[in-house]
């Protein structure tokens, strides 16, 4: 579905280190660390966004300052996996009910965690609205289980449990991001709304949200908005990336976890979308924000294509900390405190 041919080509269109102007890629990645959050991963978010160089520890973040600032309820357990967990942020003065955005974090499905996911918490909790960072088993833990056969499976994932459902594994992630919203329904029931917002992975991972057959699930979940910024809404060009290094996705895989091929039709209350991306984005990113807007348009759903100037993939989220920010400005608007 790609118009870039080379391997070569498609290797750097899915690098975002390799197309900011303002920093190398090497240092783009300590920068977004630096903003965001801890260290602990931050090796392997550089490898796959396409840093080569060493790095330096970054000094105190933003999730440290957020959870400074904020009553927090963290690592809240949705499930029995080990990143299923969720870190609250409760607004500052919360009314009888209040709305929540839900925030899903990127690094390709291969890094960072919830830990990195608080620093766009203060604008909103100060305005009534509390945030929820989602916690997920990344990837190379999918490694152990091709979608072939679940036979595969090693120690790490049980042959008790179908490959779907194996820590890592695409399909895993989708699934756990749909139990989180589920879990926050059935356990938090003064909550009027929920907001989601994803960031380049976690962007794809909301979108599959959108897509989700909710009958399948004991509730509903009142979602009235998402914000999708920087996002990947078609996994077959990373197929033949660096990127499926770590995935190992099939074909078969990347085709059930595309929301642009499962854009399912709008319904009367069918919440709005805001697809965000970055003017310093690579030509593929832009393009897949165009053509996965345009087809939830053509489905019937009320989309907007926010195309931001003088930014890039990385501080177009990172920006989120701040109060002037226009997505941060979009976002207040969407989640309306009352």
């Amino acid at each position: 579905r790609s118009p870039v041919a080379s391997p070569q080509a498609l290797e750097d269109q899915y690098s975002p280190s390799r197309w900011s102007p303002r920093l190398d890629r090497d240092t783009i990645i300590d920068a977004h660390l630096a903003v965001t959050a801890a260290g602990g991963e931050r090796g392997a978010l550089r490898a796959s966004l396409g840093a080569t160089a060493p790095c330096s520890p970054p000094p105190p973040a933003g999730t440290e300052r957020a959870r400074a600032s904020a009553q927090t309820l963290l690592h809240v357990p949705y499930g029995s996996g080990d990143g299923e967990k969720l870190d609250i942020y409760f607004p500052t003065d919360p009314s009888e009910t209040f709305p929540v955005l839900v925030y899903i974090h990127g690094g390709y499905w291969q890094c960072l965690s919830k830990d990195d996911s608080g620093f766009a918490a203060p604008p909103l909790v100060s305005q009534g609205v509390a945030v929820v960072a989602v916690g997920y088993d990344i990837a190379p833990k999918g490694r152990c289980c091709p979608a072939e056969a679940a036979a595969a499976c090693t120690a790490q994932c049980p042959p008790t449990l179908p490959f779907a459902l194996c820590p890592g594994h695409m399909d895993a992630m989708v699934l756990q991001v749909r139990r989180s919203l589920v879990f926050l329904v059935e356990r938090y029931p003064r909550i009027r709304g929920i907001y989601l917002c994803g960031h380049s992975a976690g962007a794809h991972l909301a979108a599959m949200v959108l897509s989700t057959d909710w009958t399948e699930f004991p509730v509903v979940p009142d979602i009235k908005g998402a914000v999708l910024v920087s996002g990947v809404y078609d996994l077959e060009p990373i197929l033949h990336t660096y990127v499926n290094d770590v995935l190992n996705m099939s074909r078969e895989v990347a085709q059930r976890n595309s929301p642009m091929r499962h854009v399912t039709p709008a319904v009367p209350a069918a919440c709005e979308v805001l697809v965000a991306v970055a003017q310093h984005d690579s030509p593929e990113f832009r393009r897949q924000s165009q053509e996965y807007s345009q087809a939830l348009r053509a489905a019937g759903w009320s989309v907007s294509l926010l195309d931001l100037a003088g930014v890039d993939h990385f501080d177009i989220i990172e920006k989120l900390s701040e109060d002037s920010y226009v997505l941060t400005q979009v976002g207040r608007r969407a989640v309306p405190r009352q």
